[in-house]
């Protein structure tokens, strides 16, 4: 299991959003037990920033990113990926970026909320709870 994190499931567990931080912070909790399985996208660690950092605190912000960083690598995504992400048949282009640098990293799973925007992704997509469920079969 390699799963690529969205940028919603981190905002759940930093913000501790109703019926929405559990399963996200497991799936957060398992990337951080099993070091260099997951990713994150560099580009989802800024929009991170900027929500967290104003819904929250900058301060905060930062501090959940290092911990990330503890047990999570960064997918690449450079002039080859988003060169991919211009190709895919995907509505949001910030989905687009997230599915190229999924698939760049070899990414198992895009974990996130937003399924249905994922559909044509070259990665599945599931949700945190499908994810969970996943990760303890295997």
């Amino acid at each position: 299991m390699r799963p690529l994190l969205d940028t919603n499931v981190l905002v759940d567990v930093a913000l501790l959003r109703p019926d929405l931080h559990e399963a996200s912070g497991a799936t957060v909790a398992w990337c951080l037990n099993n070091p260099g399985s997951g990713f994150l996208a560099v580009h989802s660690l800024a929009t991170f920033s900027y929500l967290v950092g104003r819904a929250a605190s900058p301060a905060k912000a930062r501090d959940f990113i290092a911990d990330l960083l503890e047990g999570s690598d960064i997918a690449r995504l450079d002039n080859t990926e988003v060169k991919r992400a211009l190709t895919l048949p995907m509505a949001d282009f910030e989905d687009a970026l997230i599915a190229a640098a999924a698939e760049s990293a070899g990414a198992t799973h895009i974990v996130t909320r937003n399924v249905a925007d994922f559909r044509k992704s070259p990665v599945k997509a599931v949700t945190p709870e499908e994810f969970i469920r996943l990760a303890a079969k295997s």
